[in-house]
């Protein structure tokens, strides 16, 4: 166990343990008491008519957060961008690269949707989706990535972490693949940001986007999106606004109509983001930096080990991989003749959260008992 976090002190911040036994946050991760505390102090100056002079908000507060969330995750303040979703990050690759008929993106057949959809809605322009199969394994490796790399493929669009079985896919490899093909790689880490350290540095993806509302505990309609500087210089602006520009906070030079994109990642935020959302996703980033990303990396796999370890025990069949570097704080299990909803009845009656995961899935992840909050 972690000597690194008072667990007692930590519970206190969270007062769904008050009740739960939380394993769902791949589902929804709630809110501790610092996250709804900085929105709730947002919306109270605001109601109050308590606004900042000048920028405030919207660009200075803004910016701080960003420097927060930046330090969570390795990145430089003008690297992070705030949307509204993980899907508006990947959508930002799909809609802002110069497509040309017959290029081709590389993801995997257990995806979630909104990492698949945007590359298919490029399909008109003649770009081709070609898929890893899982063939039953509950992951994959380097190699089937790489057996589907043509000439023409131009991203490669994959899950930190699998929102079904909680695989965590090499990225860190598969990056230097891409980068040696002049491939874009795009990282979806919802399933991870919060309960695994990330760093985009070592990650060496060029897109990483991740909603607030799972591990992160943020809440919804708040996204962070790392955009590196080189895929910035690549990709245009899909849905430009008057916050995308360099000058924003020349009042004066608002009508000069003047298309000067920012150089930062900003340029991407085509409006003032969900402010709200925005302070609680800082004080998430706070919380979380505070009792260090690596001890609740420690502590999340020590949990999800620990569920595992006592589910194979009683018979189930443990779905998820157990190898070194590809555990996840996502645990899915599955046994033969078992009645799903009412076990998910039961355990709810027993204030037990977890997820099922159903449909036509060849790894068979029937269910899953999902990442544990770093309170445990």
């Amino acid at each position: 166990m972690s000597q690194g976090i008072d667990v007692a002190a930590v519970r206190e911040q969270f007062p769904v343990t008050g009740r739960w036994a939380w394993l769902n946050t791949a589902t929804y991760g709630p809110p501790p008491r610092p996250v709804v505390a900085a929105q709730t102090a947002f919306l109270q100056s605001s109601a109050e008519g308590r606004v900042p002079e000048g920028v405030g908000d919207w660009w200075e507060g803004a910016q701080g957060v960003r420097e927060r969330v930046g330090r969570l995750i390795g990145a430089g303040a003008d690297d992070i961008a705030f949307l509204k979703s993980t899907g508006e990050g990947i959508g930002l690759v799909a809609l802002g690269l110069d497509w040309r008929p017959g290029d081709e993106v590389v993801s995997y057949d257990h995806e979630f949707p909104s990492g698949v959809y945007p590359w298919l809605a490029v399909g008109g322009r003649g770009v081709k989706v070609r898929f890893v199969r899982d063939r039953g394994r509950c992951r994959f490796d380097v190699g089937d990535v790489e057996a589907l790399l043509t000439p023409r493929t131009r991203v490669v669009s994959l899950s930190l972490v699998n929102f079904v079985h909680g695989f965590r896919a090499p990225i860190e490899e598969l990056a230097r693949l891409c980068r040696e093909r002049g491939i874009w790689l795009v990282v979806d880490a919802v399933q991870a940001a919060g309960a695994l350290r990330i760093d985009v540095g070592r990650l060496g993806a060029h897109l990483v986007s991740a909603h607030g509302y799972k591990s992160l505990c943020a809440g919804y309609g708040i996204s962070l999106c790392y955009v590196s500087p080189e895929l910035r210089k690549a990709l245009e602006v899909p849905a430009p606004g008057w916050k995308s520009m360099e000058d924003v906070t020349d009042v004066s030079s608002q009508l000069d109509y003047r298309l000067e994109y920012a150089t930062g990642a900003r340029r991407y935020e085509s409006g003032v983001p969900n402010l709200a959302g925005m302070y609680g996703l800082g004080a998430s980033a706070e919380l979380f930096w505070n009792l260090g990303v690596e001890e609740v990396e420690e502590r999340v796999l020590q949990l999800a080990d620990q569920v595992a370890t006592r589910l194979e025990a009683r018979g189930y069949r443990i779905l998820s991989s157990r190898a070194e570097g590809e555990r996840s704080g996502i645990v899915s299990v599955d046994r033969d003749g078992w009645d799903l909803p009412r076990i998910n009845t039961e355990l709810r009656g027993r204030n037990v959260a977890c997820a099922i995961r159903r449909g036509a899935y060849g790894c068979r992840c029937t269910a899953s008992t999902t990442q544990p909050t770093s309170s445990g």
